[in-house]
C-alpha cells in the first residue's frame, strides 16, 4: 500500500477519541465477551454502536475483535451479539476460530475478515488456505523474521498484512499460552491472563523445601518468562517495503497518556518516510517518556538478542503524564491530574497536531475555581491548570523530569 495504515488500540471511547486525534487510521476494540481483553474492557454493544459512529464521522476505519476461542456453549450467545450490532458494522473482524468466521461469514458476508495473530501464521501455505475462505487480511505471528515476512508477502500479493510494532509480548506461542490458566485457572485465550511470565521465579531442589537457588548469581529470583517491550519504529521503511499495509499497536490497557504518545510517534515515523525524511531520532525521547520494560526488536532480524528482562517485571513508569486537556477557559486548562501537579512545575505540552511547547504550571485551582497548591494524581476531582499560552482539547501534560 502507498500510505500505511498506523492502527491503534481502543480500550473505551475516550481512549478511541485520543487515538484517532493523535493520528491513528484505524482503532481496534472488542467487548469483554469475546475479545481476549477482559480487564478493563468498557465496551458493551451501545458502545461499540457510538464508536463505529466516531469512526464513520472522523472518516476513520475500526475492526472489532472477536479472537476468542469459544466453546460450543457459547456461540448462541456470540450469534446473539452480532444480532445486535448488524445495523452499525465496524470496517472489518479480527477473528481467531475458523467456526467464529463461519457465523461471521453468515451474518456479514460482506464484511471484511483480519485473521488474528493468534491463530499463528507463519508460512505462505497457510496464509493461502485463508484467503480461499474469504479472508481479507492476516495479522503475522510475532515470531517471523523480516526476510521470512518478506517470502509470505511475494507468495500472497492479493492479501493484506498486518503486523504488530509495538507493546509488551507474550512469552508463548503467538499469545497462546497455558501458563496462566495452569496456575490460576484464568484462561488467556479467552480474555482472562494473569500474566504470569511477569513473575519473579526462583529455583527449589526437590529435597530442599524452602531453599530457594538464585538463576543470577546476584539475585534471589530472576523473571525469565519476562519479555521486554517490542518496538520497531526504526524498522517501519524496511517493513513497509516488505508489503506490510497496517502497522499495529499492542495497549487496550494501557493509559491514555501511553496511548497518545506511542500513536504520535508512530504516526510521525509513517509521515517522515511518505515525505521521503530519514528517521527521527527525537522520536526515541518521545517513545522512552512512556513506562516500558525496556526494548527489544523481537524476531525481526533473526538474531533473538536482548528478549528478555530478567531484572525486573513492571515496566519502566517515569510518572510524568499529568493528564489530557478537555477544555481552555481564561488561560486555564481543564484535566484530570494523573500524577501531581503543583505550581511553578515545568512541563511539555504535546497537541494532537503541531509541535510541543515547554511551559511552567503558573497557577493551580479547582473545580470551583480555588486556588490551590497541589493536586495529586488519581483524585476524583478535576483542576484547572494556568498556563501562558492557550491549549487544544486533548492537549497531553507531562513534566519535564
Amino acid at each position: 500500500m502507498k500510505n500505511p495504515e498506523l492502527l491503534a488500540p481502543a480500550g473505551d471511547l475516550e481512549k478511541l477519541r485520543v487515538a484517532l486525534a493523535f493520528g491513528a487510521d484505524a482503532v481496534y476494540c472488542g467487548t469483554p465477551d469475546f475479545s481476549l481483553r477482559v480487564g478493563e474492557n468498557k465496551f458493551g454493544v451501545p458502545e461499540i454502536r457510538q464508536a463505529v459512529a466516531l469512526c464513520r464521522a472522523a472518516k476513520k476505519k475500526i475492526y472489532l475483535t472477536v479472537n476468542t476461542y469459544p466453546r460450543d456453549s457459547e456461540f448462541k450467545k456470540l450469534e446473539n451479539f452480532l444480532t445486535k450490532i448488524k445495523s452499525t458494522p465496524p470496517d472489518a473482524f479480527i477473528f481467531s476460530d475458523l467456526g467464529v468466521l463461519s457465523v461471521l461469514q453468515k451474518y456479514f458476508p460482506k464484511i471484511a475478515k483480519h485473521l488474528s495473530v493468534q491463530a499463528n501464521s507463519v508460512n505462505s501455505q497457510t496464509v493461502k488456505m485463508w484467503g480461499k475462505l474469504g479472508v481479507k487480511r492476516i495479522i503475522l505471528a510475532r515470531e517471523l523474521s523480516l526476510k521470512e515476512i518478506q517470502t509470505i508477502v511475494k507468495a500472497n500479493l492479493k492479501m493484506e498484512f498486518e503486523t504488530f510494532v509495538h507493546g509488551a509480548i507474550c512469552m508463548s506461542y503467538s499469545g497462546r499460552c497455558l501458563l496462566s490458566n495452569f496456575l490460576t485457572g484464568r484462561d488467556a485465550n479467552r480474555g482472562k491472563c494473569a500474566q504470569p511470565c511477569r513473575w519473579k521465579y526462583s529455583l527449589v531442589e526437590e529435597k530442599r523445601a524452602g531453599e530457594f537457588l538464585p538463576i543470577e548469581e546476584d539475585g534471589q529470583g530472576s523473571y525469565i518468562l519476562n519479555s521486554r517491550d517490542l518496538c520497531l519504529i526504526e524498522k517501519i521503511s524496511q517493513l513497509v517495503k516488505a508489503g506490510v499495509c497496517s502497522f499495529k499497536i499492542e495497549g487496550r490497557n494501557k493509559t491514555v497518556g501511553y496511548l497518545a504518545t506511542i500513536v504520535r510517534a508512530y504516526r510521525r515515523a509513517l509521515d517522515d518516510f511518505a515525505a521521503g525524511r530519514k528517521f527521527d531520532q527525537n522520536l526515541w525521547h518521545e517513545i522512552q517518556t512512556t513506562g516500558n520494560r525496556d526494548f527489544t526488536l523481537g524476531f525481526f532480524d533473526g538474531s533473538l538478542k536482548n528478549l528478555q528482562n530478567y531484572e525486573r517485571s513492571a515496566g519502566e513508569n517515569p510518572q510524568n503524564f499529568l493528564g489530557l486537556t478537555e477544555k481552555w477557559k481564561d488561560g486555564f486548562a481543564l484535566l484530570q491530574p494523573k500524577n501531581q501537579l503543583s505550581k511553578g512545575v515545568k512541563i511539555e505540552a504535546v497537541p494532537p497536531v503541531g509541535e510541543l511547547q515547554k511551559l511552567e504550571i503558573l497557577e493551580l485551582r479547582d473545580e470551583k475555581f480555588t486556588e490551590i497548591a497541589i493536586a495529586h494524581g488519581g483524585q476524583k476531582s478535576k483542576v484547572w491548570v494556568k498556563l501562558k499560552k492557550e491549549l487544544p482539547v486533548r492537549t497531553l501534560i507531562r513534566k519535564i523530569n
